[in-house]
C-alpha cells in the first residue's frame, strides 16, 4: 500500500470540509464529491450510483467532460455493479475494452470508457453507493489513485451518512409537523365591509355547503387563502380538517410526496412510510394554493383523485381511498395555460366546477380602512407602539392608491408605518406609497389636474364625492369599451357582474347615457 503524499494529504484534508459543507440536496453532496475526485485523480469522466433500501441503484448523477448531469435512472445489478456491492472492494480496470464483461458497463449513459475505477461508499453495514471514475487522463489508473479514491470514499460514506440522518428527522419533524396543523386549524381574521365582497360571500355560503370543486381566482395577494378558509368555515366539513398546501413552495421532486405520501425505500432518504396531504386530509378539505405551478405529468394524478377518490403512494401499488373536498386557488390564467398545453383541460374542468373570483383592493374601496385599522392594531402591539388611527392625508392616499400588491401590501405598508413612524397617527409619508416606477402618490401632473377639477371650490369638496365621481367615469370608460356587456366588464375590473350592475345603480349610469 502506498503512502499519499503530504500535499494529497492535506487536499484531502480540505476536501472533507468541502464536501461536508451542506446536506441539504444529494444530488449537490454527490456533485462535489465527483468534482474533487476527478481533480485529484486526474479523469476526464465520472458518475455516482446510489443504493437504496431493498438493493434497488440508481445512476444518481454524471460527469462527462465537465458537463454535470442528473439521471435518476434506475439500473440492473448485473456483471462489475454486481460484484462491487457484493464483495464492497474497489475495482480498478485499466483495460476495458478487452473485455466485454468490463466494456458493457453503464454503455447507455457513458460512452467511450477506456478504463475505470470502481469504489464502493461504505459505513459501517451499510452501502450508500458507488463512486465510478472514468478514463485517466494522459496514463492508467495506479495504485496511488486508488488510494486516493478509498480516502474519498471514505469522507462519501460520513457525508451521505450525516444526510440520511439529518433528512430522517426532518421527516419526523415534518411528520409531528403536519399532524399539529392538522388537529389544530389556524384561520386568519376575515373583515370586508365593500359590496364586492359581500356578494362574493353570499355565493360562497350557497357553493360552501356542497361537495363540489371550487377554484378561486384573483391577483396575488387579494386573499384567496382567506376565501377558501371562508368557504370551509361554511361547509359541512367544518369540524374536520383543513390541510394548506402552497404548491408553488415544492420542488417538483417533492411535490408528489408531499402531496401523495410514501412508503419506506422509495427513493433516497425514504427511511420511513410517510403520509400525504391528501391522506391527512380525508373526510375533509384540502386547499391546493398556486394549483398551476403542480407539473403535467403530476396532473392525471390529481385527476384520479376527483374522478375515483384513489390514489398510490410513491413506491407503492397499493390504492388508497380518500373522500377529500378540494379548493384550489391560482393566480394564473387556467384556460390559457390549457390552450398551451400546459395545464390538462379535463382536470381544469374538474376544479372549476364553482369558480370564484376575488376583485382586486383597488375595485373594493370600502375594504381598505377596516383593513388598515385591523393591521395597525395588530402591528401596534406586536412592536410595541400605541398609534391611534391615520392622518386625513394618509386615509385620502390610501384610497387613491392603486395596490399592485393588493391586500398584502397594504398590509406591509401599515408594518413599514408602525416601524417607522411617530405616534399617535400615521402619517402619508410614513406609508411610502408609490404609484409606480414613475409618480409618487403624492401627485404630480394628471393626478394633480383632477385633483384641481375635483375640488373646485363651488362644488362638493368632499373625499365621498371625489371618489365616486372617478368611480363613474372609469366605470363608463370600461363599460363603453366592453359595448355596455356587463359580464365584460366585470371581468376587466376584477369583479363580479352583480356588483357592476349595482355600481351603475349607485352612480345613476345607464346603457349609452352617461348623464343622470
Amino acid at each position: 500500500m502506498n503512502q499519499l503524499s503530504f500535499d494529497t494529504l492535506k487536499d484531502l484534508i480540505e476536501i472533507n470540509g468541502y464536501i461536508n459543507s451542506d446536506y441539504s440536496d444529494k444530488d449537490a453532496l454527490s456533485f462535489r464529491i465527483l468534482r474533487e475526485a476527478m481533480r485529484l485523480i486526474c479523469c476526464s469522466k465520472a458518475c455516482y450510483i446510489t443504493v437504496e433500501q431493498g438493493s434497488r441503484v440508481f445512476l444518481l448523477t454524471k460527469i462527462d467532460e465537465s458537463k454535470e448531469e442528473k439521471v435518476g435512472a434506475e439500473l440492473e445489478v448485473s456483471g462489475v455493479l454486481e460484484m462491487v456491492m457484493k464483495h464492497r472492494e474497489m475495482i480498478l480496470e485499466n483495460e476495458v475494452q478487452a473485455d466485454l464483461f468490463f466494456s458493457s458497463f453503464l454503455k447507455e449513459y457513458i460512452r467511450n470508457i477506456d478504463s475505470f475505477i470502481l469504489v464502493p461508499v461504505v459505513k459501517g453495514d451499510v452501502i450508500h453507493g458507488i463512486i465510478c471514475l472514468f478514463n485517466k487522463i494522459n496514463s492508467d489508473f495506479t495504485e496511488n489513485d486508488s488510494e486516493i479514491a478509498s480516502s474519498i470514499a471514505d469522507i462519501a460514506a460520513g457525508a451521505f451518512d450525516n444526510y440520511s440522518k439529518i433528512h430522517f428527522q426532518l421527516n419526523q419533524i415534518s411528520g409531528i409537523s403536519q399532524k399539529a396543523n392538522v388537529s389544530a386549524v389556524k384561520l386568519h381574521d376575515f373583515i370586508a365591509e365593500s359590496p364586492a365582497i359581500k356578494d362574493l360571500m353570499e355565493i360562497i355560503k350557497k357553493a360552501a355547503v356542497t361537495n363540489s370543486s371550487i377554484l378561486v381566482t384573483g391577483e396575488s395577494g387579494v386573499g384567496k387563502e382567506l376565501i377558501a378558509e371562508q368557504i370551509y368555515i361554511h361547509s359541512l366539513r367544518k369540524n374536520k380538517p383543513f390541510v394548506r398546501v402552497n404548491c408553488a413552495a415544492l420542488t417538483e421532486t417533492l411535490m408528489e410526496s408531499e402531496l401523495f405520501g410514501h412508503i419506506k425505500g422509495a427513493y433516497t432518504s425514504a427511511d420511513s412510510n410517510q403520509k400525504g396531504r391528501f391522506e391527512m386530509a380525508d373526510g375533509g378539505t384540502i386547499f391546493l394554493d398556486e394549483v398551476g405551478e403542480i407539473p403535467l405529468q403530476l396532473q392525471p394524478k390529481l385527476l384520479r383523485i376527483i374522478q375515483d377518490k384513489q390514489f398510490e403512494k410513491v413506491g407503492s401499488s397499493e390504492s388508497i381511498n380518500v373522500d377529500v373536498r378540494i379548493i384550489a386557488a391560482t393566480n394564473r390564467n387556467l384556460e390559457e395555460m390549457v390552450r398551451m398545453g400546459k395545464f390538462r383541460e379535463d382536470l381544469f374542468f374538474r376544479l372549476n366546477v364553482l369558480p370564484v373570483r376575488i376583485p382586486p383592493l383597488r375595485a373594493r374601496i370600502d375594504d381598505i380602512m377596516p383593513l388598515a385599522v385591523h393591521f395597525l392594531k395588530k402591528y401596534s402591539c406586536e412592536y410595541g407602539k400605541s398609534f391611534t388611527g391615520f392622518s386625513e392625508a394618509a386615509v385620502a392616499a390610501m384610497k387613491m392608491y392603486s395596490w399592485p400588491g393588493n391586500v398584502r401590501e397594504l398590509d406591509n405598508a401599515v408594518a413599514r408605518a408602525c416601524i417607522i413612524g411617530s405616534e399617535p397617527v400615521v402619517q402619508k409619508a410614513d406609508l411610502r406609497l408609490v404609484m409606480d416606477d414613475r409618480m409618487e402618490i403624492s401627485g404630480s401632473g394628471s393626478f394633480e389636474e383632477l385633483a384641481d377639477i375635483l375640488a373646485d371650490p363651488a362644488g362638493d369638496r368632499t373625499l365621498h364625492n371625489a371618489v365616486n365621481s372617478f368611480k363613474r367615469s372609469y366605470l363608463l370608460k370600461i363599460l363603453e369599451e366592453c359595448n355596455w356587456n356587463q359580464t365584460k366588464a366585470g371581468k376587466v375590473l376584477g369583479i363580479q357582474r352583480t356588483y357592476v350592475s349595482r355600481l351603475m345603480n349607485e352612480l345613476h349610469i345607464r346603457e349609452n347615457n352617461g348623464n343622470k
